[in-house]
């Protein structure tokens, strides 16, 4: 493996950049009306005329009307344009493929191995704080504006989860890059 280990490296960081191309997250988000003071009821007289009721309802309230749910996906560059945390993951990742295309070309590609090491490490760290959020909103997706509540509920797609694991691959192919001969003559 650690013959191929350049190669690895060099095909799990394209692959990283290729997975901002795939959907990373849904939201899913709906919920529904309370009336809080009154029921209003509407029914049609005989005559055609539309008579309106209207009765107390109980302190906890009651359901009336489902709001329609709706699902949002978002690929990966979308989400990394808002300028926020999947922006450094982009970069981590462009970062990547930069220095494993270098140290494709190179006699020694110890020399851009940490550069590999650390912007994989820290697009991982930050897919996982990501990962970490979309979760709490998911759990915690429950909100209330004015008499409608709505719950968001937030699920990792493929290409968040292939991401992670394109990373982690580039982390082992870096990991495992061999000394070359060149490297170890130079410590001598």
């Amino acid at each position: 493996m650690k013959q191929y280990s350049i190669l690895i490296t060099l095909a799990g960081s394209i692959l990283v950049v290729c997975c901002f191309a795939l959907p990373w997250v849904t939201f899913t988000s709906g919920g529904y009306k309370k009336s809080w003071e009154t029921d209003v009821k509407k029914e049609k007289l005989s005559s055609g005329a539309i008579a309106r009721f209207s009765r107390p309802v109980t302190e906890q309230g009651r359901i009336r009307n489902d709001v329609p749910v709706t699902h949002h996906n978002y690929l990966g560059f979308k989400i990394a344009a808002g300028w926020n945390i999947i922006t450094i993951v982009l970069i981590a990742s462009i970062v990547s493929a930069g220095c494993s295309i270098y140290m494709l070309t190179q006699h020694n590609p110890r020399k851009s191995k940490l550069f590999v090491l650390i912007s994989s490490g820290i697009g991982i760290g930050c897919l996982l704080l990501t990962f970490l959020l979309v979760t709490v909103v998911g759990e915690n997706g429950l909100r209330s504006i004015g008499n409608t509540t709505y719950t968001a509920n937030g699920n990792i797609q493929i290409g968040g989860i292939a991401t992670v694991i394109c990373f982690i691959i580039t982390l082992i192919g870096a990991w495992n890059i061999p000394k070359t001969d060149a490297a170890i003559d130079d410590n001598e």
